[in-house]
């Protein structure tokens, strides 16, 4: 029984089940060089957002883009968001220049957004715990937070974000 509690207990305080989360405001550039004022510049109304730390996440990522059927051009909104440490800022072009070595395409580059902070402070803002995950969110440009999963993709999970969604 204590056990069966203090599970509840976890899963209501859990900063990522609470409905209250809202998306920080940020200033970013996509991979295009466009300054974004986010979420207010987030293209739809909700728009997938995908969350990463590291680039060993990057299958994580594309199998989440996979599984929810998400195209370069077209379809559902959505957004990658690579979350660099704050410090990495000084070899800014460094990085941004590796990752559009990558990502060739002007559509793919517009929808991956670099976010230069401080990492805990996003992932608070957001109620994350770690970067060991991604996350996915489904984001509205005034900010609200519909769902956030985090980890790798599930059925149950894409339809927890279709649920949100509907």
């Amino acid at each position: 029984m204590v056990r069966i509690f203090a599970t509840l207990m976890i899963i209501l305080l859990s900063p990522v089940a609470q409905a209250d989360v809202v998306f920080p405001p940020l200033t970013a550039d996509d991979l295009n060089g466009r300054s974004l004022n986010l979420p207010a510049d987030l293209p739809g109304k909700p728009t997938i957002v995908v969350i990463a730390y590291k680039r060993e996440q990057q299958p994580n990522v594309n199998a989440w883009v996979e599984q929810l059927d998400l195209r370069e051009t077209g379809g559902q909104a959505w957004v990658k968001l690579p979350v660099v440490r704050r410090g990495a800022v000084l070899f800014r072009s460094f990085v941004d220049n590796g990752m559009r070595s990558g990502i060739t395409s002007p559509q793919m580059r517009a929808r991956t957004i670099t976010i230069y902070s401080s990492r805990s402070a996003f992932n608070l803002a957001l109620g994350i715990s770690g970067r060991g995950e991604i996350y996915v969110a489904l984001v509205d440009p005034d900010g609200t937070i519909h769902a956030l999963v985090e980890g790798d993709v599930t059925e149950a999970k894409v339809e927890q974000l279709r649920a949100a969604y509907s």
